[in-house]
């Protein structure tokens, strides 16, 4: 049903875990869902200091490894949702893993800093409804072909984000409260209102620690969102309920 042609084969993704839990952050918070976090970041953690995961290297005992799209999907089971995360998953190609989950009816997530805009997704900026996308790929006669297909797409925008990204692609905005004004290409609390003006999905988030909530940044958020209620409040319940 969603056969890709003239997409780059991808025989293998690194992974460097798998996991299920609750989605513990944005408007899925709370939704069961199947964790694949792929390997590698080109942004970093020297630049991206509220980083909080483990993207670096496979974790066998983790569930990390090499798979194809179509072992992912297996993978996935009875589950509805399957988030892409990493590091930064759109490092890569992943339209293979997306159109495999859609084939199955899963809905696909994706949680990007916003540094990249993939040429396959979302090229120019046209109406859609939130979790639907442009998928692109070359015919076999050179020609490229656009299909719209669920997708979900979460920009948690970090040093070097792209405005098209933002504005053009996410459904959902996710901006770090550690991040807020702390340096030269972070997000500002003025960028997290306009987006939300603008009729974006803006949440706010503390910046917690690996495994444990941070109350004063959680108080400093939530203060943020009582001042401007059009931003929404993410608290990352994972961390509350103590799962992954």
């Amino acid at each position: 049903m969603y056969e890709l042609r003239g997409v780059p084969a991808m025989t293998s993704y690194s992974l460097a875990e798998r996991f299920e839990a609750p989605q513990g952050e944005g408007l899925y918070s709370g939704t069961p869902m199947k964790f694949a976090r792929l390997v590698g970041c080109s942004v970093g953690k020297g630049v991206c200091e509220a980083c909080d995961t483990d993207f670096d290297r496979v974790r066998a005992d983790c569930g990390g490894g090499s798979f194809t799209a179509a072992e992912l999907a297996e993978w996935a089971g009875a589950y509805r949702h399957v988030c892409l995360t990493g590091g930064e998953p759109l490092d890569r190609d992943v339209r293979e893993i997306w159109t495999a989950l859609a084939a199955k009816g899963i809905l696909c997530h994706v949680e990007t800093s916003g540094t990249r805009q993939p040429k396959w997704l979302d090229p120019v900026p046209q109406p859609r409804k939130p979790g639907i996308h442009q998928l692109g790929c070359m015919t076999e006669a050179g020609v490229t072909e656009w299909r719209m297909l669920p997708l979900w797409v979460t920009v948690s925008p970090k040093p070097g984000f792209l405005p098209g990204m933002v504005e053009r692609v996410a459904d959902e905005v996710k901006v770090v409260l550690g991040g807020l004004g702390s340096g030269a290409g972070w997000p500002t609390a003025a960028d997290a209102v306009r987006w939300a003006d603008a009729g974006l999905l803006v949440y706010v988030q503390p910046r917690n620690e690996y495994d444990a909530v941070d109350r004063t940044a959680l108080n400093e958020a939530l203060e943020i969102v009582t001042r401007h209620p059009q931003l929404r409040l993410s608290c990352q319940l994972h961390k509350f309920l103590g799962v992954r």
